[in-house]
């Protein structure tokens, strides 16, 4: 008895071993697959190919434009509105003009409507100049606190924390800068409710 114990145990932990080494590790989890919409300006375009390596088995439909200011943002959001994924990406408020927050602020409520509570909306705070737009991240911060479907990726953060993630422009990433950006929106929308295929 004691015998066939030992011998179905151990059986069992060979079939457990087996499975292991023969899953692929390549192949996506429900946390690591899904589908997204970025819609931004240039820091936008500039992360788009480090998200795509962040995030291989996920679809990407990019509608991205260098220079785009958050009005303009919102008039891709409001035409893409019913074939937008479960995720989109946004980074907008970069080419606003100094005084408009109160603006932004509609455009962002806007924004979070157009998207709405089924889906997750990932906005980036905002850096011009090397320095934070602090009005509008205060705008941001506010709307992830309000709504449970938004999520910030701290852009500002992390620039702060290692400026050589600028350009000499101080506006956009290097490199580096887009790869860590990335690597930030990623972990930021793994946190949304939403991730499926639309």
């Amino acid at each position: 008895m004691r015998l066939t114990l030992t011998l179905l145990l151990l059986a069992a932990a060979a079939t457990v071993a087996f499975l292991a080494v023969g899953r692929d590790d390549e192949s996506p989890t429900a946390t690591d697959s899904g589908a997204l919409t970025t819609v931004g300006d240039s820091l936008n375009v500039g992360t788009d190919p480090y998200l795509r390596e962040a995030l291989p088995h996920w679809d990407i439909a990019a509608q991205d434009q260098e220079g785009r200011s958050t009005e303009q943002g919102l008039a891709v959001l409001r035409e893409q509105r019913s074939a937008l994924a479960p995720v989109v990406v946004v980074s907008l408020g970069t080419n606003d003009a100094e005084g408009t927050e109160a603006r932004f602020r509609e455009l962002v409520d806007e924004a979070i409507a157009l998207v709405g509570p089924d889906r997750c909306l990932v906005w980036a705070t905002i850096v011009r100049d090397g320095t934070e737009r602090t009005g509008f991240d205060d705008v941001l911060r506010n709307a992830a606190d309000e709504h449970p479907n938004v999520r910030l990726v701290d852009w500002a953060g992390l620039v702060a924390e290692n400026e050589d993630l600028l350009e000499g422009d101080l506006v956009h990433g290097t490199p580096a800068g887009y790869a860590r950006r990335a690597e930030a929106t990623a972990d930021a929308l793994r946190t949304c409710p939403a991730r499926g295929p639309a």
